[in-house]
């Protein structure tokens, strides 16, 4: 559950599955479902192909159901939604679904679910650029980290939130602006404390966020550097949906810069990340 502060996420797959299949060998049924759920969720997390994360989530429900571990399967379910919503499918019901869960874990007080929802439902906010919904959300939404803090869920919404902040910034102006400046400095400060205490799964998500603080600032020139150093990390560490939110973070600053050309170009390459992620409902938004 917890490599991933020193070592690359994907190291972590393989044993996450070994923890599966031994609790299963030794009657903990209990901790073989929660690696189970935390290796589908960190393999959603390295950009693995949404439709097979449908397939394998689709197939441990079956799993939970028959080992009777409900409290497993609603974070499942969560995912699920989460996913289906990504590639355009029952994108309504989705929405339905990850409110019921809040309610429910409202109702059992059951905060690691709520936080996972929360970190779920930030990151369908961000990756359909809906930044208004997006800082809304965070505002209310409390210390997610708090109850998410030994997983690596913890640290994507961190970087979900500091760049929700730095786009509420941009767009901002007076005391508002300073506040939300003030808000994402003080997450990305997490962020840049884990990088440098060896956590190489930050690394793009400072470049991003350092892009987007050069943008507010009018940086020009560090902004084409960071979101370049952005699209370059992402890419060679095989997260394939930052990469394609790189590249569309990368054209709206081109566009605003008046540089259609490397705004177009941008543009493509994000629509061929999230193409080849299977986050279609993302592509029909592009087209």
């Amino acid at each position: 559950f917890c490599y991933h502060w020193t070592s690359p996420l994907q190291d972590t797959i393989a044993p996450l599955l070994d923890g599966y299949q031994i609790g299963l060998e030794i009657g903990d049924t209990s901790t073989a479902c929660w690696c189970l759920i935390t290796r589908i969720h960190y393999l959603f997390c390295v950009g693995r192909s949404l439709d097979c994360i449908q397939k394998e989530l689709e197939a441990s429900i079956r799993v939970m159901t028959l080992l009777n571990h409900d409290d497993v399967k609603l974070n499942t379910i969560t995912l699920l939604a989460t996913v289906k919503k990504l590639r355009g499918i029952d994108a309504n019901a989705g929405d339905k679904i990850l409110d019921s869960m809040l309610a429910t874990a409202a109702s059992n007080r059951d905060s690691f679910l709520s936080a996972a929802v929360n970190s779920m439902k930030l990151e369908v906010f961000v990756f359909y650029q809906e930044w208004k919904e997006a800082v809304d959300f965070v505002r209310k939404a409390g210390n997610v980290r708090l109850f998410l803090s030994s997983f690596f869920g913890a640290v994507r919404y961190t970087f979900f939130e500091a760049l929700t902040y730095v786009r509420a910034a941009q767009s901002a102006s007076g005391w508002k602006r300073r506040q939300m400046k003030k808000c994402a400095l003080q997450t990305i400060q997490l962020i840049r404390g884990w990088a440098k205490n060896g956590n190489v799964n930050v690394v793009h998500y400072l470049y991003i966020l350092e892009a987007e603080l050069a943008v507010l600032h009018g940086k020009n020139k560090k902004a084409k550097k960071s979101f370049n150093d952005a699209i370059i990390t992402s890419s060679r560490n095989g997260f394939i949906q930052d990469r394609a939110l790189a590249h569309e973070l990368a054209s709206a600053y081109f566009k605003a810069q008046g540089d259609d050309y490397w705004g177009n170009y941008h543009i493509e390459c994000s629509r061929a990340c999230y193409q080849e992620w299977g986050c279609i409902g993302k592509v029909e938004r592009l087209l």
